[in-house]
């Protein structure tokens, strides 16, 4: 089974409650002297919903556990169609070997998952396989009340 307990540091912004994403702002002359100066930004930060959180790590973690119950099926079910369309027969592939193997991935958070904007939320994971640990950014965009996997690659 799949693990994701969570590894955040409290008052890191990656612990939940202060959990962020930058939006930015810009601003540019008033007086119409010239050629407008590009714009200073500045960022502010919008906190993810507790709701959110756990709706984001409860996809992630099936998605995971489906893998280590080599369940191409379900592990694809959570994909975006585009997302799913590219990496579906590589999914396909990958399940296959490591049942072949009969390899159980681990799987735990690595970060609390944060919000990018107003629909699309990502999050950092531990992979433990038999050759070593990779670190796994997912990205994942909200269709409604359904949050879906549009990435989930090893991370540099």
């Amino acid at each position: 089974p799949v693990s994701c307990g969570s590894t955040a540091v409290p008052g890191s912004g990656l612990d939940g409650t202060q959990a962020i994403s930058p939006t930015s702002t810009g601003t540019a002359a008033a007086d119409g002297s010239g050629p407008e100066p590009t714009p200073a930004t500045t960022t502010t930060y919008t906190a993810i919903s507790e709701d959110d959180i756990e709706s984001v790590r409860a996809v992630v973690s099936a998605f995971w556990a489906a893998y280590n119950a080599y369940d191409p099926e379900t592990a694809v079910s959570f994909l975006d169609a585009t997302y799913r369309a590219s990496k579906e027969p590589i999914i396909r592939s990958e399940i296959r070997r490591i049942k072949t193997f009969g390899v159980q991935l681990g799987v735990t958070e690595k970060s609390t998952p944060i919000l990018l904007g107003p629909n699309e939320a990502e999050m950092y994971l531990n992979l433990k396989e038999p050759l070593g640990t990779r670190t796994i950014l997912t990205r994942l965009l909200r269709h409604g009340d359904t949050w879906v996997i549009v990435y989930s690659e090893e991370a540099e």
